[in-house]
């Protein structure tokens, strides 16, 4: 139980972290991503002995638990299904417009979930949901109910599946999420057929009631639930110490150039924007406020040797440029500019402040 408590802990603030940055961005992928965490965090709390048995009592009717459960896998496939959308989809405007069908496909899907279930002849109340799965899950009703969920389920987790492990790209944060997100997605995948077939199988007859793809499919489930959660957040947490480190390796020139000298250069960021575009915005103000520089100073356009973060840092010390230009100061060909720029903040805070010209300004 000690497990199920913390999962469902990280499971609820990685939920409300996400709706409230569904809140600031209000992109389809967000909202996909907060209602999966939530439902999952729905499912991992309701898993915990006395809620379980705590809600079926509340609604009054036995087992009631395993039918809400239903509604949770199917707000986990719609949020999946957002996230396919926002994947494969192109157009912020077009994906909204695919929000509508897919919330109303989720809810019809629901209501058929519930009222099989609740068609089904009354069982006594099971000690737990792995009970009540292993002595009722097989009968007229609960099985159809699960059925249909689980093979939803199923078929979403294996289209996501597929889209993530054609669409992942290695070098941005996304894309390592995502990376990590397919295994986990897959398995959750895995975790859904393998349900499906056996209630298939034991509600045709073909095989007896057994607890083996039970106990199989909790263990894969919580994989599947860890990665997936972890895939989900890697961006952010990724993106959160990528804005942590700028900020240590470029504060010294940052303060320096566009606090001290050249003020006008910065950017207002937006907190929709996410800690990528931070980033990216600080980088772009220091290299706004090198080309302000450069022109005060008298660069030549083009210098007469290539530009190394050394030689840049050196020149902002001293006031000397040494040969460099004005079109020196820009990442070189194919580089990244917030890495040119890190690069620059390094050389600038490790060298020692001399007392020249450029420490004047």
């Amino acid at each position: 139980m000690g497990l199920m408590i913390a999962l469902s802990v990280l499971l609820w603030f990685a939920a409300v972290t996400r709706a409230r940055r569904w809140w600031q961005a209000r992109s389809v992928f967000t909202l996909g991503a907060a209602i999966v965490f939530t439902f999952m965090a729905i499912h991992t709390t309701i898993n915990i002995g006395p809620i379980d048995r705590a809600v079926s009592e509340v609604l009054g009717f036995p087992n009631a638990t395993s039918a809400v459960k239903h509604v949770v896998f199917i707000g986990i496939s719609l949020g999946a299904s957002l996230m396919i959308v926002a994947l494969r989809v192109p157009g912020a405007a077009i994906q909204r417009r695919w929000t509508v069908p897919v919330f109303i496909g989720a809810a019809a899907t629901s209501s058929a979930a519930l009222a099989l279930f609740f068609s089904a002849d009354r069982v006594p109340q099971a000690d737990s949901g792995y009970e009540f799965d292993h002595q009722y899950l097989h009968l007229p009703g609960y099985a159809e109910a699960a059925l249909l969920v689980m093979g939803v389920a199923a078929v979403v987790c294996t289209i996501i599946s597929i889209v993530v492990l054609l669409g992942w790209d290695l070098g941005t944060p996304e894309g390592r999420g995502l990376a990590i997100l397919a295994p986990g997605v897959t398995i959750l995948a895995v975790y859904a057929w393998m349900r499906t077939g056996y209630i298939t199988a034991v509600r045709a007859a073909w095989v007896e009631p057994t607890t083996t793809i039970f106990d199989l499919g909790t263990k894969l489930a919580a994989i599947g639930i860890v990665l997936t959660t972890t895939g989900l957040l890697w961006a952010s947490v990724e993106g959160g110490l990528t804005v942590r480190l700028l900020r240590r390796d470029i504060a010294q020139l940052h303060r320096s150039l566009v606090g001290e000298r050249w003020p006008g250069v910065a950017r207002e960021s937006h907190a929709t924007a996410g800690p990528a575009r931070y980033v990216e915005d600080r980088a772009t103000e220091v290299l706004d406020a090198l080309s302000m520089q450069a022109r005060l100073d008298g660069l030549p356009e083009v210098g007469q040797r290539m530009a190394r973060a050394e030689l840049i840092a050196d020149w902002l010390r001293s006031g000397e440029p040494a040969g460099i230009g004005v079109s020196d100061l820009r990442p070189p060909p194919g580089a990244d500019a917030v890495k040119w720029v890190r690069a620059i903040g390094r050389a600038y805070a490790s060298n020692s402040a001399p007392t020249g010209a450029g420490d004047s300004r």
